[in-house]
């Protein structure tokens, strides 16, 4: 009999990225609310702090929702490795993120 880990083998990977996103998300509308990072990114440069944090939350949700499609008991080896070094890439934003912010608020 599986077990729903073994049945569902990029939930983990999907769940880690939908939280690192939101807390991405979270993090960079402190720092720009603050005045002490800007955005790196030229797609989304132009916008507010607000606006960059309600895209990070809808693509949170977005990503969230593929908890509950097929997607989600792929079996390839190749969509593991892709998500686990997606969620590694966005992992050491994050923590860069962090860093910067303890830095200028300590």
């Amino acid at each position: 009999m599986r077990t729903d880990q073994q049945s569902t083998p990029l939930r983990k990977y999907v769940w880690s990225l939908v939280i690192l996103n939101f807390f991405d998300g979270l993090l960079t509308y402190i720092g720009l609310s603050f005045g002490v990072i800007n955005e790196a990114n030229p797609l989304l440069v132009s916008l507010s702090p607000l606006a960059l944090l309600g895209i990070k939350i809808l693509l949170s949700f977005c990503l969230f929702s593929f908890l509950f499609t097929p997607f989600i008991e792929i079996q390839s080896r190749m969509w593991r490795y892709a998500l686990f070094f997606v969620n590694l890439l966005y992992s050491g934003i994050l923590l860069l993120h962090l860093l910067w912010l303890i830095i200028l608020f300590v």
